[in-house]
């Protein structure tokens, strides 16, 4: 199998295309977000050199995943650490019999829904059809209640809200291709556009400069109403102007009766929402506690009062609609992401014109300033989104995948399921593994980072009486260790359970990456404990290029495990890094270092009596 003995030459070829995705997943794997999900070429490279020698077909599977499917066909792929499903995704279009489990309930929604969207058990003009009418009836909802998302035939996109200061530089949008920025005095509070790019700025009403900036530096004044611990002080609309929608920014004091209103007759549905959610624990989860010092302190102060009532809304109207099962949980994972942008731990960014999604760093920040989402922000009767992951956003994705001619094939088997890679052993032999376990100080927790998440699923399942019995911080509990004595148990009783089941000519990869020899002596002990030798090492690319919340590490590498004790253990190591730090900024001597920690880690675990050979 070319797996054990890729050149350089070809292994560099894999990493310049996995750099195409870049931050642009493929289609396929865009239903949800998923933190750390690794480049699908990777996958791609990784399954199809286990079934073939020939570097020509493995070259062509990375464009055309089915073109080893037949060789695929009674091969099984496990991934014990499956997250939103990328790995158990590409090895079932490839066609090999998937199993992959996470802890993670969120995690496991994201594969199985996706899973089944390509698998066509979710039609795409089904999904269309009753997105559409799912939005409409959960606007004649509110409607029944007394508001809705429209204010005087302007539908409201963003609120703009504050815990303290504010900026002067409120939104952008672009003119003839220009930039405009939208901008507040702060000394009158005039709201008024500009076309300049500079970094002073004069007001046209009371002739006076000041500093523009996103930066919360101004102190509002008086007058603002306060909703929800916030004070709102202005609002985005967008007004119909032909076919289009233009983008206008109000002072919050000119729609005053209607945020009043809204808040008002929004309480109802709210509360509903509340009690389902302010039982769980927040202060039992670990960004729980940082969010409880910022003065969060109950599970539904993540969100705002019209959102949680747009929320139960939308899944009244779910099950009024009388959706399968399968249908069902696509639309759960529609609210779930809309969640990322539809909280009050989204992070408005002015220059952008856009809120950053929560936790979009790995962490919960609580901002000074944000907005609330209208999670409905649509062109009315279209899955044309008006806000940043608005439903309609979703709904049209699920349709483009449900639409691609990349599919899973009817008769191969995909499961995934919720369960604990360290008691887990799957019920079939494995051909080949993909370990991918969470690093020990890199995201402390990911059911912590799932928690807006894990919210608006957990709202939507109660209301349309879907079973969710999992509880957040019991699964924060069973997490993998992030100490390294921890961590090195589990990972060997994981190591364990596959190796049990694996086939002869199976292989373990793992996808490891740390600057530490003790960090990559402790799993890779762990492995070899278990039976499972590093016979060869690749180092290809790792996250997407970026600099928010990645490790200096931009690189990781795919270990391959084999019962047998190779001679000697490659590292392909130089020309893949050549070629990336040709197309992205990365440090050399960064990736240097963790290179020579995992060829000293191999030479320390076996005395120095198996040779390590970089190349």
């Amino acid at each position: 199998m070319l797996l054990d003995k890729m050149t350089p030459e070809l292994t560099a070829e894999i990493v310049e295309k996995a750099l195409i995705e870049k931050g642009q997943r493929l289609p396929h794997h865009s239903l949800h977000r998923w933190w750390s999900r690794r480049f699908a070429i990777l996958y791609r490279a990784i399954l199809a050199s286990y079934l073939t020698d020939s570097k020509e077909l493995v070259r062509k599977s990375l464009d055309n995943p089915k073109a080893v499917e037949i060789l695929a066909k009674g091969k099984v792929f496990y991934e014990p650490f499956m997250g939103g499903g990328t790995g158990l995704i590409e090895a079932a279009i490839m066609g090999y019999h998937s199993i992959g489990i996470d802890i993670n309930p969120v995690a496991v929604r994201i594969a199985k829904s996706t899973s089944n969207l390509l698998k066509g058990k979710v039609d795409a003009k089904e999904i269309e059809s009753k997105g559409k009418t799912i939005l409409r009836k959960t606007e004649e909802k509110l409607i029944e209640t007394g508001w809705s998302w429209n204010v005087e035939g302007r539908i409201v996109s963003y609120i703009f809200v504050t815990r303290g200061k504010i900026p002067s530089w409120i939104d952008k949008y672009s003119r003839n291709g220009k930039p405009v920025r939208i901008l507040r005095c702060p000394h009158c509070g005039t709201i008024f556009e500009s076309a300049r790019g500079s970094g002073k700025e004069t007001c046209p009403h009371c002739g006076r400069s000041f500093e523009v900036t996103y930066k919360p530096k101004f102190q509002l004044g008086e007058g603002y109403p306060t909703q929800d611990g916030y004070t709102v002080w202005a609002v985005e609309v967008r007004e119909q102007d032909g076919k289009k929608w233009r983008k206008r920014v109000l002072d919050a004091r000119e729609i005053l009766n209607w945020l009043q209103e809204s808040h008002s007759k929004a309480m109802e549905k709210a509360n509903k929402a509340r009690k389902i959610l302010d039982p769980v624990p927040l202060e039992d989860l670990m960004e729980g506690k940082r969010l409880k010092r910022e003065g969060i302190k109950q599970f539904s102060q993540l969100f705002t009062t019209r959102q949680l009532a747009t929320f139960v809304a939308f899944a009244e109207a779910c099950r009024e609609l009388g959706l399968d099962e399968e249908l069902i949980e696509v639309f759960s994972v529609f609210l779930s992401e809309s969640a990322k942008s539809s909280s009050l731990v989204a992070k408005w960014h002015s220059p952008i014109g856009e809120p950053v999604p929560a936790v979009a760093m790995k962490t919960y920040w609580v901002p000074e300033y944000t907005v609330e989402t209208n999670p409905l922000a649509r062109v009315p009767e279209k899955l044309v989104p008006l806000a940043r992951n608005a439903l309609a956003s979703s709904i049209r994705r699920a349709v483009r995948i449900a639409s691609s001619e990349l599919r899973i094939s009817r008769d191969v088997a995909v499961e995934a399921k919720i369960d604990d890679a360290r008691t887990f052993v799957p019920d079939k032999p494995i051909d080949i593994a993909v370990v991918d376990p969470p690093y020990m100080d890199t995201v402390r927790s990911y059911a912590s980072l799932s928690i807006v998440h894990y919210g608006a699923m957990r709202v939507f399942d109660e209301i349309v009486g879907m079973s969710n019995d999992v509880v957040l911080d019991n699964v924060e509990r069973n997490e993998i260790p992030r100490d390294r004595t921890g961590f090195g148990k589990a990972m060997k009783l994981v190591f364990s359970n596959i190796e049990r089941v694996l086939t002869p000519s199976g292989r373990v990869v793992l996808f490891y990456n740390r600057k530490s020899v003790l960090d990559w002596e402790n799993i890779l002990q762990a492995s070899v404990e278990s039976g499972l030798h590093p016979s060869v090492s690749y180092w290809v690319i790792g996250e997407p290029p970026g600099r928010l919340a990645r490790s200096r590490l931009r690189g990781v590498f795919v270990v391959v495990l084999t019962r047998e004790k190779p001679a000697k253990s490659r590292i392909v190591f130089t020309e893949p890094l050549r070629r990336a730090s040709e197309a992205i900024f990365l440090d050399k001597n960064v990736e240097k270092s963790a290179m020579k920690a995992l060829s000293n880690a191999i030479s320390r675990i076996y005395n120095n009596e198996l040779e390590v050979v970089v190349l």
